[in-house]
């Protein structure tokens, strides 16, 4: 699932992913991100767009539901923009 508020970006990511056979689904907010989580279940993965800590640029956020997410993990952002290499490595390297 990709999270962000830029229809843009979930667009540009949601090509992307499905381009390299990655089954993706969208959510402009975070409540509708929750309500297709009660629909669907769980996802292998969920990337949410947010801003990057401790700086003015922006990123996507990896988290592996139901898993221990470790403070000051760095390797969880893809910070924007991004390739389409980048973005499809950053996804498999965690699905």
């Amino acid at each position: 699932m990709i999270v962000d508020d830029e229809v843009a970006v979930l667009e540009k990511v949601k090509s992307f992913l499905e381009n390299d056979e990655v089954d993706v689904v969208t959510a402009n907010n975070s409540r509708q991100a929750l309500e297709i989580m009660e629909k669907e279940g769980t996802f292998d993965l969920i990337l949410i767009g947010t801003p990057m800590p401790c700086s003015d640029k922006t990123a996507l956020f990896s988290m592996k539901p139901n898993s221990k997410l470790t403070t000051g993990e760095t390797d969880t952002f893809l910070q924007k923009p991004f390739t389409k290499e980048q973005l499809v490595n950053f996804v498999k390297e965690r699905i």
